[in-house]
């Protein structure tokens, strides 16, 4: 009895060594479908046509006649900067204007009657055209404190929330202006995939205002030169004028590149850097690949596997070419 107890324990030390401590793997065969390649962008909704409106003056604040979300016309009013100083200028110039004016038609009348020199009347004609002049520019001073609409539209934005009584300074932004019903994405692509994007590609994308939802959008037109700093090019992604999408989200964009309607299809917990696996007499086979698209759970396998050839669907880690390996029973082989 003791001899076929040892043989027994040998059996099974035998069997452990051999089967149990052997890994187990499941193999399955790759599937056709859909494969979409996408390049990846951000981006910002903005109006097509817009424009930012700001002061050129210092000064204070006197008149709010426009808030966001006002409708406005070119040329409208929008906020008044203090006039008080720019307008006594004006009439102090328009003063001086009429002087000049009384002093050039005499100098004229005297001239006609041989009482005054044609220096004379040349000096007065100086002094006319300098009054002119200097009136023009106090009218135009007088203009820079009445900050105006440059387009029709909408008002989008009041920077600073402006308010009577707050000072403005020269070069501050104090408007947006625009048409919210024609919108775009102005977005942003690396520049190792900008040579993939082309006008009229579509685009899908998602804004964290929309879970879940992909929208629709498609590029319209690409700059020719891009940033050497970020390395990246600006694209612009026409969007429909139904888009729920408002001004000023920022959106993360796939532009479809290339679409394979009977893609070979394998899971990414099957891909080891750029090779799947399989098993060929009972040992490990390493099968390098080339990879097109890779979605969430899938990738594209363009080259190096065919329909017929079972890949083991989780490699174990540290997996090397010819180590033995059993595939589970059930599983495709």
């Amino acid at each position: 009895m003791g001899g076929i107890g040892a043989a027994i324990f040998l059996t099974f030390v035998l069997v452990y060594v051999l089967f149990l401590r052997i890994p187990a793997v499941d193999l399955a065969a790759p599937e056709r479908g859909m494969a979409v390649e996408a390049v990846y962008a951000t981006g910002t909704v903005e109006p097509v046509r817009y424009a930012r409106v700001g002061s050129k003056i210092a000064g204070r604040v006197t008149d709010v006649l426009k808030q966001e979300g006002d409708k406005v016309e070119a040329g409208d009013i929008l906020l008044v900067i203090d006039v008080t100083e720019s307008y006594s200028q004006l009439q102090e110039a328009q003063a001086r204007l009429q002087l000049a004016d009384s002093e050039l038609d005499r100098a004229q009348r005297l001239r006609r009657s041989g009482n005054v020199s044609e220096a004379a009347l040349d000096q007065a004609r100086s002094v006319q055209a300098a009054a002119s002049a200097a009136l023009r520019g106090a009218k135009a001073r007088l203009d820079d404190h009445f900050i105006t609409a440059p387009i029709a539209g909408e008002v989008l934005r009041s920077e600073y929330k402006i308010k009577v009584g707050d000072m403005v300074q020269p070069g501050q932004i104090l408007y947006m202006v625009g048409d919210p019903r024609e919108l775009h994405i102005d977005a942003e692509v690396d520049e190792e995939d900008i040579v993939k994007v082309a006008p009229g590609q579509e685009a899908l994308i998602r804004a964290d205002a929309f879970p879940g939802r992909a929208l629709e959008g498609k590029v319209v037109r690409m700059t020719p030169f891009g940033d050497p700093v970020g390395r990246t090019y600006r694209i612009h992604i026409g969007l429909p004028r139904d888009t729920p999408l408002i001004s000023g989200m920022t959106t993360e964009i796939n532009i479809v590149v290339r679409r394979e309607a009977n893609a070979l299809l394998v899971p990414l917990s099957a891909i080891s850097g750029n090779a799947v696996w399989t098993v060929r007499d009972g040992r490990a086979e390493r099968l390098p690949v080339t990879l097109g698209a890779v979605g969430s759970d899938k990738a594209e396998v363009l080259s190096g596997l065919d329909d017929d050839t079972h890949f083991i669907m989780q490699p174990p880690a540290g997996l090397k070419d010819g180590e033995r390996l059993r595939v589970r029973s059930g599983s495709e082989g």
